[in-house]
């Protein structure tokens, strides 16, 4: 049964300093393990308790101003791989989260939520991430041999973002294999797109393109998806091998891709060694669509644009 203040009776770890949703009475547990997730205020006092919270393979959630800047000194200390879809952050970004998972950290970020009311939420969203598989396939068409037995995952990195009108998902992942000569590495870049409908905004915008671009300091080799048509989305890509550069586009052929798509991009690049921090700029870029009648269609757009960055050693 789901509770009045909406954290449906989970455990939590709550620090002082965390605002919560007026009214709320969460679960609450004294020590930074026992809980699904611990929460702490970004004016950390120290960073022991939210250390061995992940040390301890408890999620941790940093609310308030800075939320990124203050995850991101915590990944670094925890000393396991981790990466950011982007290195920058603004005001709006108010909530940021790192899930143990194995050798590394799985790191979320939130844009457009409302804190606090909206925190049940973007806890669900910490704990139970989207699983939406890509609407065209964006395999590699010549992978390097034994690439999926060598390559070690750096982890993953989400990016939630609302506005005005819908909402969307940003996944980063990377995977890296040394070898004698060189590092081959794969970028996956995902971008879930919903309608206005389906996540409780303007119904009247539909999900309209995605963009996902990327460019490297490393040679590019090759990148997926091949331009085309399906039965559900119309895939269009500009590649530039000299500027290692790639951006893929994506747009909805049907209805059913009108309320919810993913859109997926992969690169493989090289590099003559591992490279500590591996770094890339990249951007999903999101556009609705308000069909009307007599006026031109309005657009809106959203943007995630930023800086990459990703730590084998866990950035030390």
């Amino acid at each position: 049964m789901t509770q009045p203040d909406g954290f449906d009776g989970m455990p939590l770890y709550v620090a002082d300093g965390v605002p919560l949703p007026d009214g709320a009475d969460p679960l609450t547990v004294e020590d930074p393990i026992g809980g699904q997730i611990a929460l702490f205020p970004t004016d950390l006092p120290d960073g022991e308790e939210p250390l061995s919270a992940l040390r301890g393979s408890t999620p941790v959630a940093v609310v308030g101003r800075d939320a990124q800047g203050t995850l991101m000194d915590l990944c670094a200390a925890d000393g396991r791989s981790y990466g950011f879809a982007s290195d920058s952050w603004g005001p709006e970004t108010r909530l940021a989260a790192a899930v143990p998972y194995g050798n590394s950290l799985v790191t979320h970020l939130f844009e457009g939520s409302e804190l606090p009311q909206e925190l049940p939420k973007a806890i669900d969203g910490i704990l139970n991430p989207p699983r939406f598989s890509c609407t065209v396939d964006a395999d590699l068409p010549t992978p390097p041999n034994g690439f999926d037995d060598r390559a070690m995952a750096l982890g993953s990195s989400f990016v939630h973002g609302r506005n005005d009108v819908a909402g969307f998902v940003r996944r980063d992942t990377v995977r890296l294999a040394p070898g004698a000569d060189r590092t081959n590495i794969v970028l996956g870049i995902s971008g879930t797109i919903y309608a206005g409908s389906n996540v409780g905004g303007d119904s009247r915008y539909t999900a309209d393109q995605v963009r996902l671009v990327a460019s490297f300091d490393n040679h590019l080799r090759e990148t997926a998806p091949l331009p085309g048509e399906t039965a559900n989305l119309t895939v269009r890509r500009d590649v530039d091998m000299v500027e290692d550069a790639a951006e893929h586009r994506f747009t909805p052929a049907n209805d059913q891709a009108r309320r919810m798509f993913t859109a997926c991009q992969h690169s493989l690049v090289t590099a003559s060694e591992m490279p500590d921090p591996f770094s890339y700029t990249a951007n999903g870029r999101f556009r609705w669509r308000n069909p009307r009648f007599i006026r031109e269609d309005d657009r809106w757009h959203h943007h995630t644009p930023g800086r990459g960055v990703w730590y084998p050693d866990g950035g030390r």
